[in-house]
C-alpha cells in the first residue's frame, strides 16, 4: 500500500529559480528564434510539473489543479472563437470595408494628423488589429504624410496612437481578450473600464494633433494611394448604412448587457445575411468563411492585408494560449509557488494600494523590455499580480486595465520591444523617431497611475461579493 508522500512548500529561492526558468525558456524562444508564445509556455510544462513532484505532489494531482483552473478559460474561449466568426461574416456584409472607407474619406491637409488619429483608430476598431491597421491605412497615410511634407516620426506617432487606441479597445482584438481573460474578468466589463483612461487620453491626442497639424494647414495632399484603396472597397461591397447594422445591433446588445457570446454570434448572423442578400455570397461560403476567414484577391496589397482574415482558425492560438496560460496558472498557484513568491511584494506593498499600482507598473515595463511582448507582459503580470488585487478587495478589470495601459501601449515606446520594430519597419521610420510623438503611450499610463493612487474608479468588492466568491471557489475545489 502506497503512503501519501508529504506535500512541502517551496522555498522562495526554489520558486524564484522555477519562475525564472519559465521567463527565461518563453523569452530566448521567442526573441532569438521567433517561436509562438504558445509553443513556448506549453514547453514550460516541463519545468512546472518536475519541480511541483520535487515538493511531493504526483504528476495526477498536478493535472488536476491544472485542469481545475483550466476550465475557468472555456468563457473567454467561446467569446475569442466568436470574434473570428464576426470579423469573417463583417468584412463579407461589407461592414469592415464601409468603416475603413468612410475614415479614409475624411481626410484633409488641415487636419491631416487629427484625421490620421481617427482613420487607423476606426480602422484597427473595426479589424481588432493594430498590425493590420499600420500594414494597411498606416503605410498609406505614410506616403500622404511624406508628400506633405509631415516629419515621419509624427506621422507614425499618430498613426501608431490611432492603432493601438483601435487594438486596445475592440471587443474584437486578441490582446484585449487575453487581458480580460488572464484576469479573469469578461471582455466587455474589461472594456467599460478601460474607457476612464483611454477616453480622456484620446480626447488629449485629439487637442496635441491638431494644433500641431496646423502647421501644416496650407500644404497639398496625394490621394493616389487613399484612391486606390477606397476605388477597391467600392468596387467590391456595397458601401452604405445597412452594411453597418450587424455593428449597431451588436452593440446595443452590449449596452442593453445581453450574454456577450450570444450578442457576438447574433451579428455575425445577421453580417452573414446581408452578404448573401447584399453582396451575394453563397451560404457554404460563409459557412467556410466563418472557419477559415474571409478570402479576396483585389489586386490590391494593401485593400487583400485588411480583408483576408477573420475565421475561428485564425483565434485558434489566442484560445491555445489563454487555456495553457489557465493551466500552468493554476499549477503554480495550488503547488504554493506564487503565494511564496509574492509574500515579500505584499510585505512591502503592505495597505498601499498607490505602492500595489507601482508595483504592478514595474513588472509591466519590466516584462514588457525583457520579453519584447505585450503578449507575455499580459500572461505574466495578470498571473503574478491577479492575488494581490484580490487581495487589497479590487475587482479584477482594475489590473486588466492597467496591464492595457502599461504592456499594450508600452510596447512602441521599448526599442526593442517587437510592436516597436514591427512598427518601426513597416512604416519605415526609426523608432527614436515616432517614440516623442506617440501620445497616447505617455498619456494613459500616467492617467492610470493617478486613478491607481487616488483610488477613482477603482473597483472594489463588497463584503458579499468577496462572501461569494469563496464560496464559489470553495465549490469548484470540490468539484
Amino acid at each position: 500500500m502506497c503512503k501519501n508522500i508529504e506535500k512541502r512548500k517551496p522555498t522562495f529561492k526554489f520558486a524564484a529559480l522555477v519562475m525564472l526558468s519559465i521567463i527565461c525558456l518563453t523569452t530566448v524562444g521567442m526573441v532569438v528564434f521567433k517561436a509562438s508564445i504558445t509553443t513556448m509556455f506549453l514547453l514550460s510544462w516541463l519545468i512546472v510539473v518536475p519541480a511541483s513532484m520535487k515538493l511531493g505532489y504526483t504528476n495526477k494531482e498536478i493535472e488536476e489543479f491544472g485542469f481545475s483552473v483550466g476550465k475557468d478559460a472555456f468563457q473567454s474561449n467561446l467569446i475569442i472563437i466568436s470574434v473570428g466568426v464576426l470579423i469573417a461574416t463583417w468584412i463579407a456584409a461589407g461592414t469592415i470595408p464601409t468603416i475603413v472607407y468612410s475614415g479614409l474619406t475624411i481626410i484633409t491637409p488641415k487636419y491631416f494628423l487629427l484625421t490620421t488619429l481617427i482613420v487607423c483608430s476606426l480602422t484597427s476598431i473595426a479589424t481588432g488589429t493594430s498590425w493590420g491597421t499600420l500594414g494597411t491605412s498606416g503605410i498609406a497615410l505614410m506616403s500622404i504624410g511624406t508628400s506633405m511634407g509631415v516629419p515621419a516620426g509624427l506621422t507614425a506617432g499618430a498613426i501608431i496612437s490611432g492603432a493601438f487606441f483601435g487594438d486596445k479597445i475592440s471587443p474584437l482584438s486578441d490582446s484585449t481578450n487575453l487581458a480580460a481573460a488572464v484576469c479573469k474578468t469578461d471582455v466587455i466589463t474589461h472594456i467599460k473600464h478601460m474607457t476612464f483612461t483611454t477616453v480622456p487620453s484620446y480626447l488629449l491626442c485629439i487637442v496635441l494633433y491638431t494644433v500641431i497639424g496646423f502647421k501644416y494647414a496650407n500644404n497639398t495632399i496625394d490621394y493616389n494611394q487613399i484612391n486606390q484603396v477606397v476605388t477597391v472597397l467600392k468596387a467590391n461591397f456595397h458601401i452604405g448604412f445597412i452594411a453597418l447594422i450587424p455593428i449597431i445591433i451588436l452593440l446595443a446588445l452590449l449596452l442593453l448587457q445581453k450574454p456577450p457570446i450570444v450578442s457576438i454570434l447574433f451579428s455575425s448572423i445577421l453580417g452573414a445575411g446581408i452578404a448573401v442578400v447584399q453582396e451575394g455570397e453563397k451560404i457554404g461560403d460563409i459557412l467556410k468563411y466563418m472557419l477559415n476567414g474571409y478570402s479576396i484577391d483585389t489586386g490590391l496589397n494593401y485593400a487583400d492585408k485588411l480583408l483576408n482574415r477573420g475565421g475561428i482558425m485564425s483565434m485558434a492560438e489566442t484560445v491555445l494560449l489563454v487555456f495553457i496560460v489557465f493551466v500552468i496558472a493554476g499549477i503554480l498557484q495550488k503547488t504554493g509557488f506564487l503565494e511564496i513568491l509574492l509574500q515579500p511584494m505584499i510585505d512591502k506593498i503592505g495597505n498601499s494600494r498607490t505602492k500595489l499600482v507601482g508595483a504592478t507598473f514595474i513588472a509591466s515595463y519590466f516584462a514588457n523590455a525583457f520579453s519584447s511582448s505585450m503578449m507575455f507582459t499580459s500572461v505574466f503580470v495578470g498571473t503574478v499580480m491577479s492575488p494581490l488585487y484580490k487581495e487589497f478587495k479590487l475587482k479584477p478589470e482594475n489590473l486588466s486595465r492597467i496591464i492595457e495601459d502599461t504592456a499594450t501601449l508600452g510596447g512602441p515606446l521599448i526599442p526593442w520591444n517587437s510592436n516597436a520594430i514591427f512598427c518601426s519597419q513597416t512604416l519605415g521610420v526609426s523608432p527614436f523617431e515616432f517614440i516623442p510623438y506617440c501620445f497616447l503611450s505617455w498619456i494613459t499610463p500616467i492617467i492610470s497611475f493617478i486613478y491607481g493612487a487616488t483610488g477613482f474608479s477603482m473597483k472594489t468588492y463588497t463584503e458579499e461579493e468577496i462572501k461569494a466568491l469563496e464560496e464559489d471557489e470553495e465549490a469548484a475545489a470540490t468539484i
